[in-house]
């Protein structure tokens, strides 16, 4: 039997059994459970973190010089915000969690550090309820500032609490509002940069963030004895925000 005919009649027949009711349809009464380990909301959020940090040619913010710069490994294509495929992605943060325009009054790209956080939590499951979507790091800095010990996201003063891989680290940004924040309790609106938490070793952190020098960018922050963040003065961490869940 030519084999156009061959498909056709186990097409037909295929069908016909479906009719018959021999192949019964899956229902939501059924016990179906995955046959892999299904990740969770802070492994998906770890998961597309780095998966942008390569789209971008993995590059490496280095904070213990002045002014702060960018490496990249040499093999490796170099990510910049205003370049069409690294914009697009860009493009792509900022609209899953704003209407808001991305171009500013003088045709600049609007700061998306904050965008991005939000797209890694929303796109990893996160509710509204528990990081609300917004540009700006304070709108949810002071959403979780304000929430119960059983959400899913808990601040903490940074020198209180030692990070860990799927937590937040914030900072004040901008010498004026920096000099303003002396602790934990100084904390109100205003300019902030948050990175999420990758990896730990001892006496180090690996954290991903967006809009560093232009790009999803890796950082490794130095800690204490104790597992927690050592403030820089390009970068006086203040606020830890510890995932639960």
């Amino acid at each position: 039997m030519p084999y156009f005919l061959l498909s056709i009649v186990l097409l037909v027949n295929g069908c016909a059994l479906l009719k018959q009711g021999e192949m019964p349809a899956i229902t939501a009464d059924d016990n179906v459970s995955p046959s892999f380990a299904v990740p969770n909301v802070r492994d998906r959020m770890l998961y597309l973190a780095r998966q942008e940090w390569e789209l971008f040619g993995r590059p490496e913010v280095n904070y213990d010089i002045e002014p702060p710069s960018l490496t990249y490994p040499s093999e490796a294509s170099h990510g910049h915000e205003t370049l069409p495929p690294f914009f697009s992605r860009i493009f792509m943060y900022w609209y899953a969690v704003t209407d808001l325009p991305i171009i500013g009054h003088e045709g600049e790209i609007r700061p998306w550090s904050g965008a991005f956080i939000v797209w890694l939590a929303r796109s990893a499951g996160v509710p509204e309820s528990d990081l609300p979507s917004t540009v700006l790091h304070w709108d949810y800095i002071e959403h979780v500032m304000s929430a119960g010990s059983e959400d899913r996201f808990v601040s903490h003063d940074i020198s209180t609490y030692a990070p860990k891989p799927g937590d937040i680290i914030c900072t004040p940004r901008g010498e004026a509002f920096i000099q303003s924040i002396h602790n934990y309790n100084d904390l109100r609106r205003g300019a902030y940069h948050c990175d999420l938490v990758v990896a730990q070793r001892p006496g180090e952190l690996d954290v991903i963030g967006g809009n560093v020098l232009d790009a999803v960018t890796l950082a490794h922050i130095k800690l204490d004895g104790a597992g927690k963040v050592l403030p820089t003065k390009t970068r006086p961490w203040s606020l830890a925000i510890e995932q639960r869940n």
